[in-house]
């Protein structure tokens, strides 16, 4: 039998008492069990929702499957157990859960969520949070098979979530007096300054820049007639190694981010790049012990591994034709160095078409949109400056094509939207206003 939860939302009138009780019960952070309510401010014609969720223990959990330190497990219940002593705070599993349960603890570093209070269970005890719920609104459930909760706004994504969801869809529920907050009003303001997951993830974007450089180095002197000093290769991959540690919550266990390369996308990024830092290392020590084609379709591993992290947690076909992605950033610069011919020709029009296909970034905020204009005049202006042939005109070319390489590595991480039922929720909300 597996277990997981009830919630009928006729019953909830948004108290937090569930969430309070999640809190002092396991010492967990707040918000570790969300309140989602849409309609805060009580607008005419529309009813006020409260969604009571926390980890819907999934049949397939995504984030037990993409974890890189296996710090997750699944009970024979259907339990989804995180190990705090196991995880290395890398968030990987915030991106690749749609219910938002996994939440980082930035004082601790690492992951907490809902384990269903699995130490009351083995007492025959409810979880805190049903037997806080003071209108039975949420309560334990316990059956073999969960039936797909089948409502637009909440992502099934194909898990198979433990839980059965009653009246999300109806008119009927509590009146509920509205708190007074403009809560809606404020998520709904224009970003001005640069995006949060810019800022959050500055040294993803970093390793990813430093992973790409030293893989397009590589390739060059792999497969063209061009030698770039070991080096070089050698110390960018360093350094990108040095930023994805330091990205982590608990940089101590770091080691555990590849005994999971079966199943996690990140381990397998992670092991590649290794690999391809232990070969730069050999190239500069020994020349020669390590061909260079090995090194180079070794690097051309490592910018798909890169790339696949994405995909796992974000699988839009719009996201796998985006001219951002590491290994089309990586040959897109390796086309360069064979005399701007025919490859480099097919590869700035290719960017051209995704940029193209990318004109909503535009309506996104000021410095989406300078990005996106700024990625968009680079493509011609690099053939413009290549028509006088001389040296510094090709120098203020190159510079300006690593800038527009640079420019739609940024947009691709800002139009990196990994299925979350928060954004899911804030659509739906948006569009019945609308209506």
């Amino acid at each position: 039998m597996r277990r997981g939860f009830s919630f009928d939302a006729s019953l909830c009138v948004g108290c937090g008492t569930c969430s309070a009780a999640c809190l002092l019960e396991n010492g967990l952070q707040a918000g570790t069990r969300t309140i989602f309510t849409w309609n805060k401010g009580a607008l005419p014609l529309m009813r006020v929702i409260s969604l009571s969720l926390a980890c819907s223990h999934c049949q397939e959990p995504a984030c037990a499957e993409g974890c890189p330190a296996k710090a997750y497990t699944v009970e024979g219940n259907g339990v989804v157990i995180h190990h705090a002593d196991r995880c290395m705070g890398c968030g990987y599993c915030t991106w690749r859960c749609p219910y938002d349960a996994p939440k980082i603890n930035e004082a601790k570093g690492y992951i907490e969520k809902c384990h269903l209070c699995y130490e009351r269970a083995e007492e025959g005890i409810d979880p805190a949070c049903v037997t806080a719920c003071p209108t039975g609104a949420l309560r334990f459930a316990e059956q073999e098979k969960f039936e797909p909760v089948g409502i637009g706004w909440f992502p099934e994504a194909g898990i198979g979530p433990s839980l059965i969801l009653k009246e999300a869809a109806s008119l009927k529920g509590p009146v509920i007096i509205p708190s007074g907050e403009e809560d809606d009003a404020e998520e709904e303001l224009p970003q001005v300054g640069m995006p949060d997951r810019i800022k959050k993830e500055w040294s993803l974007i970093l390793f990813s820049l430093l992973l790409i450089s030293a893989s397009a180095m590589m390739v060059i002197t792999g497969f063209t007639d061009k030698l770039i000093p070991p080096l070089i290769p050698l110390l960018l991959l360093t350094a990108s190694m040095a930023v994805s540690v330091a990205h982590l919550g608990v940089p101590g266990k770091a080691w555990r981010a590849v005994i999971n390369i079966i199943s996690s996308s990140l381990s397998r990024e992670i092991l590649l790049t290794g690999l391809l830092t232990l070969i730069a290392l050999l190239n500069w020590i020994s020349p020669g012990l390590i061909p260079l084609g090995v090194g180079a379709i070794t690097a051309l591993l490592a910018l798909i591994s890169v790339d696949r992290v994405f995909f796992a947690a974000d699988r839009r076909m719009a996201l796998k034709l985006h001219s951002g992605q590491a290994f089309f950033a990586g040959i897109y610069t390796v086309s360069w160095f064979q005399e701007q011919g025919t490859l480099f020709l097919v590869f700035s029009m290719l960017a051209a078409v995704s940029v193209v296909m990318r004109y909503r970034s535009a309506e996104g905020s000021p410095f989406v949109r300078n990005l996106y204009y700024f990625r968009a005049l680079a493509l011609p202006l690099v053939f413009m400056l290549l028509y006088p042939d001389t040296p510094v005109a090709d120098g203020a070319a190159l510079v300006l094509l690593l800038a527009g390489v640079v420019a739609d590595r940024l947009l691709f991480y800002c139009d990196f939207h990994p299925v979350n039922i928060r954004n899911t929720i804030k659509e739906h909300f948006a569009n019945e206003s609308e209506r």
